[in-house]
């Protein structure tokens, strides 16, 4: 799943990765709301908080909201670094070292949080932030900026694009079964491509049922609810550690 890097993985490889990464970013993100009542998995409620905090005169809330933009930052930051000048060796063992970070820091986050406690006063949400920079840095890189998992907005504006593009696709056909013109300008004769559907998709239904099953553990459980992202994410990372000392020359 990490042997390959950009354009040289499939389709299918792409998917995976999307597909697990994006669960564990829906799961996150639903869980730090209910505990400190901040969304860690993207940067932009946290920026609109930050200029609300200011205008108000909230000098401590709008310090924590910008915490948190640089925990995130600081988090994509790292993992670009460390993939950039290859220090732990092979792909597999560079994508995997940080995911299995990312797990500590989920376990950091658990000892840390105290449940009930506002955002303004639970910094300990920063290193949620901070997982969530990380994991969008490691996905982007790896799958050649093909895939992000700690957002839907671009997601869902590539959906409505792709979507357009069928639309278009489907009324030509359409139009020429029945012999009747359904457009004033030229239709699509270009048939849009399933694999960018699917991996959109694939990314969106993988953050919401993510998204559903941290909102719905979170709220029994408490902030123990993390233990099963944490544990998925330990079980990968240590999975691609070990197929790079497997693999002697895993870049061919």
């Amino acid at each position: 799943m990490f042997h390959r890097e950009g354009a040289d993985r499939t389709d299918r490889e792409n998917r995976l990765v999307a597909a697990f990464l994006a669960w564990i970013a829906g799961f996150v993100n639903s869980a730090s709301f209910l505990l400190v009542g901040a969304f860690t998995s993207h940067v932009t409620g946290n920026v609109g908080r930050l200029a609300n905090d200011v205008a108000l005169g909230q000098p401590l809330s709008a310090v924590t909201a910008f915490v948190l933009i640089a925990a995130f930052f600081l988090g994509a930051f790292l993992a670009s670094m460390a993939i950039e000048s290859q220090f732990f060796g092979r792909p597999s063992r560079t994508y995997g070292v940080p995911m299995v970070l990312e797990a500590a820091i989920l376990v950091a986050f658990i000892a840390l949080v105290r449940e009930g406690a506002t955002v303004a006063k639970d910094m300990p949400a920063l290193l949620l932030c901070g997982a969530m920079g990380l994991q969008n840095s490691l996905v982007t890189r790896l799958s050649g900026a093909v895939v992000r998992t700690t957002h839907l907005t671009g997601v869902l504006t590539d959906i409505g694009i792709e979507a357009a593009r069928w639309f278009r696709y489907a009324r030509r056909g359409l139009g020429r079964r029945v012999n009747v013109t359904l457009s004033i300008g030229p239709s699509s004769s270009v048939r849009p491509s399933t694999d960018k559907m699917t991996l959109l998709l694939t990314i969106t239904g993988s953050f919401v049922s993510g998204s559903l099953l941290g909102a719905f553990v979170t709220s029994r459980v408490g902030k123990f609810s993390l233990i099963l992202p944490a544990l998925a994410l330990a079980v990968a990372g240590a999975y691609g550690v070990a197929a790079g000392k497997a693999l002697p020359d895993e870049r061919d």
